[in-house]
């Protein structure tokens, strides 16, 4: 029984680490539900000791999206790219990964060929890579806890 236990654990830090990346801020506000709960399973009795340093560090992550997404002026490309390598993920989760970057490229690549300055493509990416960033945190934090 705690096998199931910890893989259903785990499907919910995978759940929180997706609605993250997908979902923006939105889904970094339900992540932290998430994460609450799995806190809050784990560790009855010294939850509130680190539900603050969790809160603390979300209160910083999505300040930093905040950030990322004002400089990054929301545009189209961004949330192409993000689409795009969401389906990478969901291909390489059932199939072997270089079918899923064949898949990716064929089927759902975006194919940017920037023609604007470096530093506006890399203001462009930047909420896309620290969305990834925030999911891969939140899967090495739940793993932490549980």
């Amino acid at each position: 029984m705690a096998f199931v236990i910890l893989v259903f654990l785990e499907w919910l830090l995978l759940l929180a680490a997706t609605m993250i990346f997908i979902g923006g801020i939105r889904g970094a506000l339900v992540a932290t539900l998430i994460m609450s709960g799995i806190l809050w399973y784990t560790h009855p009795t010294d939850f509130w000791l680190w539900e603050i340093l969790f809160l603390g560090g979300v209160g910083i992550s999505i300040g930093i999206l905040l950030y990322f997404v004002e400089k990054a002026g929301q545009s189209n490309i961004v949330a192409g790219l993000a689409g795009g390598i969401a389906s990478l993920v969901v291909f390489g989760a059932f199939i072997t990964p270089l079918l899923a970057i064949l898949a990716w490229a064929l089927v759902v690549g975006v194919g940017l060929i920037p023609k604007i300055k470096f530093k506006e493509v890399a203001w462009g990416f930047s909420p896309v890579l620290w969305r990834a960033v925030m999911g891969i945190l939140c899967i090495v934090v739940g793993n932490i806890l549980i």
